[in-house]
């Protein structure tokens, strides 16, 4: 039987008005774009000598348009460009660019993003993430909601430490701000094609954008399309499917509107949608003994199972599958007036996501149907009022506001070998379905302001006091299947639960500019990552007051150094961090009665994160750039006394285990991304370019318990590209021929953690793929 959901919204009212009213808009101003008349080029010189030079970076770190190398944050950026000639376009891609970061991936809803060891907690429907990820300057509420193409990027940057100032939802880790391209009245598009292959599966991809302007220079439009096709890389040998195969497809549309220049208001709309046979974890280790224990009971149930070190086969019998849709609109005004600047950004976003899971990931029916179907949707309004620059004071002040609702069914469908592998005869051809209704209330108040004290030396301080309220209910039905499964699936119904916290955060920092080349800086700052309720059905012995999660607190130390020398040839920033967290949110161990513990989401203790990151670029050659991204981090439980045990314990009775001085789980010590690209003129009016980059990352835990068996290998990836570009009339087109994951590295990138008896199971990385992009520039 086929757990189906029925959707009780309409997909399509995600579907924003501006995308439909833009889609007929340009088609009228199709025929001004491609006929419209190039600009004059007057930039040729300096052209040439940006090809030189490291390129200027302008960020909003500090909500206003600032050089990157002047704000005393420690900041990775990604330009859109990079992005697109990078070939990657999902949010776990990430990696292999930025610098202290690890983006887990096992399906969208199990999407965590860690910044210095912080952020991989448990995939919760209630808690917030540690790293705060926004688009077009709107927090979205799941990581999740992210994990889509990332197609007509602007910049993605990365704020790291605690963001707890200036952004809306308070941070322990950072921010990740992701730009899309804005509407332009200067007359623009592309289109691109992608084909290629994934060892003997295939890969297709069509991106294209057209902007330019409606009416005069007042109105002009943007619209971006993006459809993903590839074929599974994983084989289950049971049946021969392909799984782990992609089809996505997603569209944005954007106005802008300028009748003065005192006004420009800007109105976005997205509809995303994928329908995948994914998300299939593979066998990553059998656990203790070779795996004795779990072959045998897998053998016992009358079942097999592979285990591949190369992490391409799985064994399992029932649908494999994920619907997401999602989408929404943001409308942004900012308004000058006097010497101030006013900034509204009123937004609504919607994220639905329906999968289907094989439970067991062996291949006899015993957990046919696992997992948990979301209903997402959420409002926010952020009201800021800033200073004009150049004062002796820059000043931010705003009003922020987050409502989030969530109608979620949680499930599992047993078949009939249930009973054989999991010792439970009872649960054989079982059925229990749970209801979850979550809400979220989140009021804030913000100010932050930088006193100019002299030419050189700043001073900077801000405050942010938020007010937040959550509500559950967690709603059992009575489970079907053998009549005796009502008593390991009782009927419940909690109740409405609520819980409400008011958390103040702040930020001092000082910076001075040695030279005009040099900036250094120190700082301290705290945050938090809010509280919630765990919407599960608790443990009898424990209650409800089980569910209840206080906030995380963090305290941050920076000190770091910008620099650029050799007249823009050289730019070399490093910082040291220093990072302790109190109450980390992750799963415990309580004794319900001697001798007999539960795991209950809760908090833990205090985790310590320090080290030191580099980000240097040089251009010592025309035409030759050379980048590294590198960092060390130190992340450990500071304490963790009631921790689960690992297989390797468990499996000889120990229950409860003390994690105290070990690493965080998904926290690599060392990260490293070098890359060198070379672009160069060979005549006929045709530039070769090619690009090497390296992604590297230590050793780390896969899962939670630090099991040696879930001990994640270091590994690196490689990216190759060559290709030529030139120009026919107004046209600009460009063939590149890619290699991803060159050496074809086996890998995973997140996954379930632990499975039963004492074996691993984790999402696997995409094996060796190569192919060809073409691109034309209309204009």
């Amino acid at each position: 039987m086929e757990t189906r959901f029925d959707n009780r919204r309409d997909a399509r009212r995600f579907r924003p008005f501006a995308v439909r009213m833009l889609a007929f808009a340009l088609v009228g101003a199709g025929a001004q774009i491609w006929t419209a008349r190039a600009q004059a080029d007057e930039g040729a010189e300096n052209a040439k000598a940006e090809q030189t030079q490291v390129e200027t970076i302008t960020v909003t770190a500090r909500r206003r348009a600032e050089d990157s190398q002047d704000v005393p944050i420690p900041i990775a950026t990604l330009s859109g460009k990079d992005w697109d000639d990078s070939g990657q376009v999902r949010l776990e891609d990430l990696n292999q660019h930025l610098p202290s970061t690890n983006v887990q991936f096992a399906n969208p809803r199990q999407t965590s993003i860690a910044v210095r060891g912080l952020g991989n907690n448990p995939a919760n429907d209630a808690l917030e993430s540690s790293v705060g990820v926004y688009i077009d300057d709107v927090y979205l509420g799941r990581p999740g909601m992210a994990n889509q193409d990332l197609f007509d990027i602007d910049q993605i940057s990365l704020l790291r430490g605690p963001q707890g100032t200036l952004y809306g939802k308070n941070t322990t880790a950072g921010v990740l701000n992701i730009s899309t391209r804005p509407a332009s009245f200067t007359p623009e598009g592309s289109i691109e094609a992608s084909a290629g292959e994934y060892g003997d599966a295939s890969y297709y991809q069509v991106r294209s954008s057209i902007s330019g302007p409606l009416i005069d220079d007042q109105l002009a439009g943007r619209i971006a399309f993006s459809k993903t096709m590839r074929d599974g890389f994983l084989d289950d040998v049971t049946d021969g499917r392909n799984l782990n195969e992609a089809d996505r497809q997603g569209e944005r549309g954007e106005l802008l509107y300028t009748p003065s220049e005192s006004l420009k208001v800007r109105l976005i709309g997205d509809y995303s949608e994928e329908n995948s046979d994914c998300c299939a974890s593979v066998l990553y280790s059998p656990g203790p003994n070779g795996g004795a224990l779990f072959y045998s009971k897998v053998a016992a149930a009358g079942g097999n199972v592979v285990y591949d070190p190369d992490y391409q086969k799985v064994t399992i019998d029932t649908k494999q599958n994920m619907k997401v849709r999602q989408g929404g609109g943001s409308l942004q005004v900012d308004y000058s007036f006097a010497d101030y600047d006013l900034t509204s950004v009123t937004a609504y976003r919607g994220w639905n996501f329906w999968p289907t899971n094989d439970g067991d990931s062996i291949s006899i029916p015993a957990v046919i149907n696992a997992g948990q179907h979301v209903d997402d949707s959420q409002w926010s309004q952020e009201l800021r009022l800033a200073s004009a620059a150049g004062g002796p004071v820059d000043w931010v002040v705003g009003l922020y506001y987050f409502y989030q609702t969530q109608d979620n069914s949680s499930y599992a469908q047993y078949g009939p070998n249930a009973g054989a592998y999991l010792g439970r005869a009872v649960l054989n051809n079982g059925y229990s379905l749970a209801h979850q209704d979550l809400n979220t209330d989140s009021y804030s108040g913000f100010g932050q302001g930088t006193w100019h004290v002299t030419d050189r030396f700043d001073l900077t301080a801000g405050i942010r006091q938020t007010y937040e309220r959550k509500t559950a209910r967690v709603i059992r039905d009575v489970a079907t299947g053998n009549p005796a499964i009502g008593a390991v699936f009782p009927a419940y119904d909690s109740g409405t639960l609520d819980v409400s916290t008011t958390r103040p955060s702040g930020l001092v920092s000082a910076s001075y500019k040695l030279t005009d080349d040099v900036l250094v800086y120190s700082s301290l700052s705290s945050g938090a990552k809010a509280g919630g309720i765990n919407p599960i059905v608790p443990n009898p012995a424990l209650g409800v007051e089980s569910l209840f999660i206080e906030p995380e607190k963090a305290k941050d130390a920076e000190l770091g150094v910008k620099t650029t020398w050799f007249d823009r040839r050289l730019q070399l920033n490093a910082n040291l961090f220093w990072t302790n967290v109190e109450d980390y949110q992750a799963t415990l161990l309580v004794q319900t009665t001697p001798g007999v513990f539960s795991q209950v989401l809760s908090n833990i203790g205090k985790v310590q994160t320090r080290g030191w990151e580099v980000e240097a670029t040089a251009v010592p050659l025309e035409g030759l750039s050379l980048s590294l991204a590198a960092s060390f981090n130190d992340a450990t439980y500071e304490s963790y006394k009631n921790a689960p045990c690992p297989a390797e314990s468990a499996l000889s009775g120990q229950t409860v285990c003390n994690l105290t001085g070990n690493p965080v789980v998904g926290a690599p010590r060392w990260v490293a991304n070098p890359s060198v690209a070379y672009e160069h003129e060979i005549g006929h009016g045709l530039t070769l370019h090619t690009a090497l980059d390296y992604a590297w990352r230590s050793d780390f835990f896969g899962a939670p318990d630090n099991s040696v068996f879930a001990k994640i290998d270091a590994y690196g990836l490689l990216n190759a590209r060559i290709g030529v570009s030139g120009d026919i009339q107004k046209t600009s087109w460009d063939l590149t021929f890619w290699a991803q994951n060159l050496l074809d590295q086996a890998y995973v990138v997140g996954g379930l953690g632990a499975g039963n008896y004492g074996s691993y199971f984790e999402y696997p990385g995409q094996p060796r793929s190569y192919g060809a992009t073409f691109r034309l520039g209309l204009l």
